[in-house]
């Protein structure tokens, strides 16, 4: 194989790959498991194909740090996506899928480190242009807000429910954690596939859960566990209007709502 062909298809190759993790890692919960399990097939196939392919790992002139950077990110790319295929069977895998998921993000980026420093990464950083490197930290600033951004969603959605609240009841005083720990809990006998929240979610909201009757799993419901969790208020209201229907049988109020959302936060 021609040299130029073999660094179009190792381009060609990194760019599906790095695509389709990035799908796999970024999706998961019960709106986008299809998306989830695509991209975790898709990522299984195209390390499988690494190997087929007659490309060579290393080169002469290549350090064998860099070959070991190769193998540990193929090795964990691979068996995040294959413990991921598996957990859809064997439902005790979900808890090692998950693990091997987050190492993998690190594993890969030991990798492109290691690329760096082997294609020369302070050279071609010398070259960057200052619009460039200005971008780069304006990227790193705006990647750091997205906390401060979620909590101030998360806030302004609370001090909706608390107006609507404060309406329904005169008497409203403030969302209460315990009370919606209790309303999280609760068992019901309107839906017996699931008869409190913690059917999918599990006892433990910080960890992922899995849908009843699909068998998807589902991100973890606690903020701590996944902060981008009640941010989107259209969606926290079409989830808040589904779930209380299927479980308690009725619209939860503004204080349920308010009070479920008071105690994922403090999870």
């Amino acid at each position: 194989m021609q040299p130029k062909t073999q660094m179009r298809l190792v381009r060609l190759w990194h760019a599906a790959l790095v695509g389709g993790f990035a799908v796999a890692y970024l999706t998961g919960d019960e709106d986008t498991y299809a998306m989830h399990l695509f991209s975790g097939w898709l990522v299984v196939g195209l390390v499988a194909l690494r190997f087929i392919l007659p490309l060579k790992l290393n080169r002469p002139n290549r350090p064998r740090y860099f070959t070991w950077s190769i193998l540990a990110a193929l090795g964990m790319a691979g068996a995040a996506a294959v413990s991921g295929v598996g957990a859809d069977v064997l439902p005790w895998l979900e808890d090692l899928h998950e693990g091997l998921a987050e190492m993998s993000l690190w594993v890969a980026l030991a990798h492109v480190a290691a690329a760096l420093v082997v294609f020369k990464g302070r050279k071609w950083l010398a070259r960057l242009k200052p619009t460039a490197v200005v971008g780069a930290l304006v990227l790193l600033l705006a990647a750091s807000q997205t906390a401060l951004a979620a909590d101030a969603a998360r806030d302004a959605i609370l001090a909706t429910y608390a107006g609507q609240a404060k309406a329904e009841n005169p008497a409203f005083a403030g969302f209460s954690a315990q009370r919606g720990e209790a309303l999280y809990r609760a068992k019901n006998s309107v839906n017996p596939d699931a008869a409190s929240c913690a059917a999918c979610h599990t006892d433990d909201p910080t960890r992922a859960g899995r849908h009843v009757k699909t068998g998807r799993v589902i991100e973890p419901v606690a903020v701590s566990a996944n902060p981008k969790r009640f941010t989107d208020a259209e969606k926290v209201e079409e989830r808040f209007v589904r779930d209380c229907k299927s479980i308690l049988g009725r619209a939860c109020s503004a204080t349920e709502k308010g009070d479920y959302v008071t105690f994922m936060a403090s999870r």
